[in-house]
């Protein structure tokens, strides 16, 4: 199943705040049809706490993981909306652009 992994720095003092806000935004009642709707199969989100701070990972499994980011990117539904915000003022990331360089490849996967 092809997966997309993306990690985020989180600043200082946000770690609280995205895992309320993740909480949150899992209880919406459109979350798991706005998740279908882009063709998300699985997603996880991850916090790695190392010396030089905190970084969010993000796992998504989707039938094309590429063109779920892009359209997520575009959505202008009330949800998407809502995550692209938050995600935007406490990490400072614009999903509604596409990120710099490529996508990340994958160097091992097993089995």
């Amino acid at each position: 199943m092809p997966t997309l992994v993306m990690t985020v720095p989180v600043p200082p003092g946000q770690t609280t705040a995205l895992e309320q806000h993740i909480a949150e935004a899992s209880e919406h009642p459109d979350f798991d049809k706005t998740l279908k709707g882009f063709g998300i199969l699985h997603e996880s989100w991850h916090i790695q706490e190392t010396p030089q701070g905190d970084i969010l990972i993000q796992v998504f499994q989707a039938d094309n993981p590429n063109e779920m980011l892009e359209a997520f990117g575009q959505s202008q539904d009330p949800l998407p909306v809502l995550q692209k915000q938050f995600l935007k003022e406490t990490l400072g990331i614009d999903l509604s652009e596409p990120p710099p360089g490529p996508p990340p490849r994958i160097i091992f996967e097993w089995p």
